[in-house]
């Protein structure tokens, strides 16, 4: 709508295969890392606590993100039309780059290895086109098979 905020409710939140490290970001990125310790501690200001958090990469703006057994987190990259793999250690590696990647978002990981990526063309919804959806049907969900397991806490 021209001239109004458009508001996304994101769910960017991975915690790491060790339960150790809880990592979120908005949707138009970073993502950050906290010690999962430190959530629940009620002797820490909101100033301690968040001097407990900090960046991990300076992710794209995404729609989705999973991690695996591994701890490699996978993000969409809206703008780019692709997925791309963080390593724990920080180092990024492309996943797949696609056109048909239309707004990806809710990645997931199944048993059989594969990366399940639905395609939700956010971007096309009424809300970002002055009131008119552009939506093209079907929606789709692809999966590519990346070789990982899903994390299992």
């Amino acid at each position: 709508m021209e001239g109004k905020d458009v508001h996304i409710h994101a769910d960017q939140l991975e915690i790491s295969p060790d339960g150790k490290w809880f990592y979120f970001q908005p949707a138009s990125g970073p993502l950050w890392k906290v010690e999962t310790q430190y959530l629940n501690d009620e002797n820490l200001t909101d100033k301690e606590l968040s001097s407990k958090v900090s960046l991990f990469y300076n992710t794209p703006s995404t729609g989705g993100t999973a991690i695996d057994s591994k701890g490699n987190i996978y993000v969409s990259d809206i703008n780019k039309k692709q997925i791309i793999k963080l390593s724990p250690g920080g180092k990024e590696s492309l996943v797949i780059k696609d056109e048909r990647l239309l707004w990806a978002d809710a990645l997931w990981i199944d048993d059989d290895g594969y990366l399940w990526i639905p395609t939700g063309q956010l971007n096309r919804l009424a809300a970002f086109q002055n009131g008119i959806s552009k939506v093209e049907f079907p929606v789709v969900i692809y999966k590519l098979k990346i070789g990982a397991k899903p994390t299992r806490n």
